[in-house]
């Protein structure tokens, strides 16, 4: 029994004849629910006593509120059995409705940049792309807590303060978080590179094209995952490269300088890249060895002045984000490893761009370990001081104490050097 005259006013505003048949479907749900506790004439009686109740009003208009209201009175009264089931199957509808109303208003609050808290430094929330990762994240972290992301167990226990799930954003998806990127397996000649959507990118020779090509890894691997990405010992995974720029120099200053024969370069000079930069091999030829010194630092300053100023500008993510890399170093004692932690050091203390800003990355990490650079005597004591200057004038490196009685090392694997990233480390370091 439908009135052809009455309207039926939704819930978001709009207005449409109104009809019992959406009653007849709720009731009957109720009913299955109850194990069908009433036949369908029953619920046919009920939707006819519930029609006339609302006739009996003499409006042009009802709201579905109002209509929910006249069933559940009706129900209660004649369908007990069901009556339950149906105020439940409302009150979940309503709940449901409800959390969408919050998704909708907390994507508008972000897209129309209200309340920007720039919790983030990482993260520009004006920008076009913040803005679309902040309401993005806003979504997925409702989904986690209120549509099923976690189980009901930590959802509660999250809201409640008594666990954080970090990035709660992200916990819906199921990537990883977090890692350190082996470079000994992507700069290895044999193996190594890497690849990307639009091509492969081959293992560098030289330090410059190696500090270059380490900020483009960290930038790839930032896009498939999320958190920081990181290297466990900085110095040694560019060291090696060193050798390798230093014996171009040298060469090419043999060639030029001493205008040697290519048979002899070749015979004498061997692209071997265990060749040490304090070989005695390199002292037979004074100004060329000179030559090769002064070339080599340039490289090493621009090389290492460059990956500074690429991890601040390779943006890797929505909301102008850069990659959250940090770098571990100063345990390398080799001459090219010392090179590599004093460049790295001494382009923390240039700064970046036109006014040498403090870079926010990489968020650079010193191991701090006795015996090696803790105290006077110790091989990388002097990188230790110029850490000390880096530290006071631009708030990095971090110390990381190797010291730490957790600290579960092997001296023949530099892959399990104790290192940090992204966070602030403390050493018991005596000043001096």
């Amino acid at each position: 029994m439908n009135n052809s005259n009455l309207k039926c006013i939704k819930r978001d505003g709009t207005v449409t004849p109104f009809t019992s048949v959406k009653i007849f479907d709720a009731i009957k749900k109720a009913n299955i629910q109850a194990s069908n506790a009433y036949s369908d004439e029953d619920i046919e009686e009920a939707v006819n006593r519930i029609n006339a109740a609302i006739l009996s009003l003499g409006v042009d208009e009802i709201s579905v509120e109002n209509i929910q209201d006249i069933v559940v009175k009706d129900l209660m009264l004649n369908l007990t059995d069901i009556a339950e089931g149906y105020i439940t199957y409302r009150y979940k509808r309503e709940m449901a409705r409800n959390k969408n109303i919050v998704i909708i208003d907390k994507y508008k609050a972000r897209v129309e940049c209200e309340n920007v808290q720039n919790s983030n430094a990482n993260v520009d929330e004006y920008s076009f792309s913040g803005r679309e990762k902040e309401a993005a994240s806003d979504v997925s972290k409702t989904i986690a807590l209120e549509f099923g992301g976690l189980s009901p167990k930590i959802a509660k226990a999250h809201k409640e303060m008594l666990v954080y799930q970090h990035d709660l954003e992200k916990a819906i998806y199921g990537v990883h978080n977090c890692l350190f990127l082996n470079f000994d397996k992507l700069f290895d000649p044999e193996t190594g590179g890497f690849e990307t959507r639009n091509g492969g990118v081959r293992v560098p020779n030289i330090f410059a094209t190696a500090a270059q090509q380490m900020p483009v890894a960290y930038q790839l691997n930032s896009l498939c995952q999320f958190g920081g990405v990181a290297t466990i010992h900085a110095d040694t995974d560019l060291a090696r490269f060193i050798k390798n720029s230093y014996l171009r120099y040298y060469r090419i200053g043999l060639k030029y300088i001493e205008s040697r024969s290519n048979h002899f370069i070749e015979t004498n000079y061997p692209k071997d890249q265990k060749l040490s930069v304090d070989d005695p091999k390199y002292d037979l030829h004074p100004l060329v060895k000179e030559y090769a010194d002064d070339m080599m630092a340039d490289e090493l300053r621009q090389g290492c002045e460059a990956l500074y100023h690429n991890l601040n500008t390779l943006e890797s993510r929505s909301g102008s984000q850069l990659p959250f890399t940090s770098l571990n170093f100063g345990r390398d004692t080799t001459p090219e490893g010392r090179m590599v932690s004093n460049g790295l050091l001494n382009a923390s203390i240039a700064g970046i761009g036109k006014f040498h800003k403090t870079s926010i990355f990489p968020i650079s990490i010193f191991q701090y370990k006795k015996g090696v650079n803790a105290n006077p005597g110790d091989p990388n004591y002097d990188i230790m001081q110029k850490a000390l200057e880096s530290l006071s004038k631009r708030i990095y490196p971090n110390f990381i104490n190797c010291d730490f009685s957790e600290a579960h090392e092997d001296p023949n694997d530099p892959d399990t050097l104790f290192a940090g990233m992204g966070k602030q480390h403390t050493a018991h370091v005596k000043l001096r």
